[in-house]
């Protein structure tokens, strides 16, 4: 795996000569990297978030996946998450990049599971960060891939589209899936050990229901950081506003 410079953001390399990517890197360098790393021919995206969505600009030909949910949610929303990357650019003065096209991805259906070059990888949907997200466990090397949930360096972010409910139902999940993986992948941070990633778990799904009952929890991790603190507010504001 690869992690970005830019908010700790995760990558997963399944294989070596005609690899699976999933997710990507953020900055060019980190792009041009991986290509230099592995030859990947096929690339899944666990959720439409711009960060998550760029290794076809490292690997153009190669064949994209994604969740039925990402690929609608990209087709409604292509031009707000095109505008995400493009600011982002512009603030680190870099060449403005075009957002990959994944509306003509192949359309996974979860839960379900697929073949790859390090065996069968199971996938399972995990809406609550946002509408779409899916979560996706190798089950020969117990590792596994859960998009936006479970970092140890941010608190849960929580979609007004998709609300708490959703998220408890994903953390559920993940928990069931968690007891056959021997190392877990957050979308920002660093791999975890099962007994860290229970640990986060609890601590968010203790955090998601105070949300959803008004008790106005504390932030689980990082309360000092500014960031945080914002994504907190936000929090209080999609589970309120539903």
């Amino acid at each position: 795996m690869g992690i970005s410079t830019v908010w700790q953001t995760t990558h997963t390399i399944c294989g070596s000569d005609r690899a699976l990517v999933i997710d990507s890197p953020v900055t060019p360098c980190e792009l041009a990297a991986l290509r230099s790393r592995v030859a990947a021919t096929d690339l899944i995206a666990t959720h439409a978030d711009w960060d998550h969505l760029l290794a076809p600009l490292a690997f153009p030909h190669a064949t994209r996946f994604a969740h039925a949910t990402t690929i609608q949610r990209l087709g409604r929303d292509h031009a707000a998450i095109a505008g995400e990357l493009a600011t982002w650019d512009a603030s680190h003065r870099l060449r403005p990049r075009t957002m990959p096209d994944w509306c003509d991805a192949q359309t996974i259906f979860a839960p379900t599971t697929i073949t790859s070059p390090v065996g069968p990888i199971e996938i399972s949907p995990t809406p609550g960060h946002t509408r779409d997200g899916i979560a996706l466990l190798a089950t020969d090397d117990g590792v596994l891939v859960v998009g936006d949930y479970l970092s140890p360096c941010e608190i849960p972010s929580v979609s007004a589209d998709a609300g708490w409910d959703d998220y408890l139902a994903s953390l559920d999940q993940l928990d069931r899936l968690i007891a056959r993986a021997r190392c877990v992948v957050p979308g920002h941070g660093w791999p975890l050990d099962r007994a860290r990633a229970r640990t986060i778990l609890t601590e968010d799904r203790n955090y998601i229901i105070g949300l959803a009952h008004g008790t106005r929890p504390r932030a689980p991790r990082h309360r000092a950081d500014v960031s945080q603190q914002a994504q907190h507010r936000a929090n209080l504001v999609a589970v309120r506003g539903r």
